[in-house]
């Protein structure tokens, strides 16, 4: 049985399980702890992970690794505004008790970065407040090897569907 977390549309799910399958393959402590699903109004999903650089500014988020493989996927002839219907981010969080997994609202360059691209598309927030109490994670992999393994704890909290220029609200839209 799959566990998604609370405020997750059905329609997304796919996304939430793309998005945790890439965590699987991909998680190290510190350089990649968020991966993220794009649907396009096609249908079809594209995947990012989070690329940590020793020097901040040069780590790249999951969401603009998405919107990359969305642009090299797609009909070169569609404008991204047009392609892209919704976009999850999950962060994967291990601890002394095992490990949780949630939503994660897009940081202030990604919300940016989508609201220039498909500020029309839907994306997640997360809100923290009631709790979803699932089986825990007791096995991590060694950090000389990329993924987790086991199922993780959803964590406690909501996951709230939103428009993306609404995480931006006053920003003008860009004339490309």
């Amino acid at each position: 049985m799959k566990l998604y977390p609370d405020g997750l549309e059905s329609r997304d799910a796919e996304l939430w399980d793309a998005a945790l399958e890439t965590l699987a393959r991909t998680y190290r402590t510190g350089r990649h702890e968020v991966a993220a699903a794009i649907r396009t109004n096609s249908g079809a999903i594209h995947t990012g992970v989070h690329i940590a650089g020793s020097a901040g500014r040069s780590s790249i988020c999951a969401e603009g690794m998405a919107l990359g493989a969305v642009l090299i996927g797609s009909d070169s002839t569609v404008p991204l505004s047009d392609e892209i219907d919704t976009v999850i981010a999950v962060l994967y969080r291990p601890d002394e008790h095992g490990a949780t997994v949630r939503t994660i609202a897009p940081c202030g360059v990604c919300r940016e970065l989508l609201f220039d691209y498909a500020p029309n598309s839907w994306g997640y927030v997360y809100d923290w407040g009631t709790t979803s109490l699932q089986p825990t994670l007791h096995t991590t992999e060694p950090e000389t090897e990329r993924g987790f393994s086991g199922s993780p704890t959803i964590a406690g909290g909501h996951a709230r569907r939103i428009l993306i220029r609404d995480l931006l609200p006053g920003k003008n839209l860009r004339d490309w």
